[in-house]
């Protein structure tokens, strides 16, 4: 168990919240795609909520996390009702949906909240190896495109080893050259899949147990496919 500050409290989205925690003593070991969970004492009792690590193994000193408002429980409502910096908390480090430098070039598929741990692979990639990431994210409307700026200006800064596409899985608004509707077998087909060595799936359960059937019926290993349920 790891005794750790709040800092660097973001409003990131309309429903997401991301900060910082960073240890009071030591350093975190953790691989891209780990999570951790985070337990508060709320009232005289110990609540505990799981999230996904989105920084980069490198990043020094510090974990960073990013919340959405989804429900009533007690550690979500702490996290946009009430946490401030300089709040005590603890965490373990756990999960076993990582990448590792040998799984080479990676095709990252995020639903939603799902990009978390992805944004903590796409970093690794871009910034510690010399292997390609392409991620694609499906958002509900435009506003909830997680770290869009930041993955943007990481594409920039690596233009010819990352890349970043987005489709609205709700078409309710009107935006122009925006791609509408969910990650489907078509909008797979249109990417180089098979070009990657590995494939990481993160968002709601459907999400990731149709994507991985386009996967397979594209003719992607099913060995080479990795994902961890949440919900």
């Amino acid at each position: 168990m790891v005794s750790a500050i709040v800092s660097n409290i973001r409003q990131e989205t309309p429903s997401t919240k991301s900060f910082d925690l960073t240890p009071i003593t030591g350093k975190v070991h953790f691989l891209p795609g780990q999570w951790v969970d985070v337990l508060v004492q709320i009232n005289g009792r110990t609540e505990i909520g799981g999230y996904s690590i989105t920084s980069n193994p490198s990043q020094k000193g510090s974990i960073s996390l990013a919340v959405k408002d989804l429900n009533n429980d007690f550690m979500t409502r702490y996290i946009h009702d009430s946490m401030v910096d300089g709040d005590m908390v603890s965490f373990n480090v756990g999960g076993t949906c990582t990448y590792s430098e040998e799984k080479n070039d990676a095709l990252l598929l995020a639903g939603g909240i799902g990009i978390t741990p992805l944004m903590s692979i796409f970093k690794n990639i871009g910034e510690d190896t010399d292997h390609k990431a392409l991620l694609f994210h499906s958002a509900s409307c435009s506003n909830e495109f997680l770290f869009e700026e930041e993955i943007k200006t990481l594409c920039l800064q690596h233009p010819n080893r990352l890349f970043y596409r987005q489709t609205l899985s709700r078409n309710s608004e009107q935006l122009r050259n925006q791609t509408f509707g969910r990650i489907t077998k078509s909008k797979l087909q249109k990417l180089p899949v098979l070009c990657f060595d590995a494939v990481f799936l993160c968002g709601p359960d459907k999400f990731i147990s149709d994507i991985y059937e386009c996967l397979i019926e594209i003719g992607f290993d099913k060995n080479h496919i990795y994902y961890e349920k949440w919900w």
